[in-house]
């Protein structure tokens, strides 16, 4: 009989002995999958980044850009309209260009990519919204980016909208 009780306990020991190293296990492995990116922008992205910086500084516009931008950010929703935030909650455009020093947002800047069918949609909700809260969007085919035709319309643009907020 108590042979019986030890094996018991010992069982009851080694199963739970068992069940906190897997449970430490499972929150080690968890955070070990985070792992820092070693770029922020795609090589694309930042040689359109490269090029607005750029035209912004050599036309010495008052200008700001910010790469990866959520609509939430920088677009206000009433409190009591829950859909509208959810709606954009994960919405973002390439590139936000603000007026400094206030930050006030001026132009959105899209990259159009017709093989990502997610980013597309996403496009068909964007636009319209940016529209309704007066925040000109300019869309942008990946592949201009490497032309000297998007700095053309860059400049073009840049200068609109600090026209456009003077």
């Amino acid at each position: 009989m108590w042979l019986i009780v030890v094996a018991v306990l010992i069982l009851i020991l080694i199963v739970a002995f068992l069940y906190t190293k897997m449970t430490k296990l499972k929150v080690k492995d968890e955070l070990e999958t985070y792992k820092c990116k070693d770029y922020l922008l795609t090589k694309t992205e930042k040689t359109a980044f490269d090029k607005i910086i750029k035209t912004i500084e050599e036309n010495k516009l008052p200008l700001s850009v910010f790469p990866k931008m959520r609509l939430v950010d920088f677009l206000w929703t009433p409190k009591e309209n829950r859909n509208a935030y959810l709606k954009i909650q994960s919405k973002f455009v390439d590139f936000l260009v603000v007026q400094s020093p206030h930050l006030h947002p001026l132009l959105a800047i899209f990259i159009v990519n017709k093989e990502n069918k997610a980013k597309m949609q996403s496009l068909e909700i964007i636009e319209p919204i940016l529209n309704a809260a007066n925040v000109k969007l300019v869309k942008i085919e990946a592949k201009d980016i490497f032309t000297d035709s998007f700095i053309k319309k860059l400049e073009e643009e840049l200068k609109w909208a600090c026209q456009r907020n003077s």
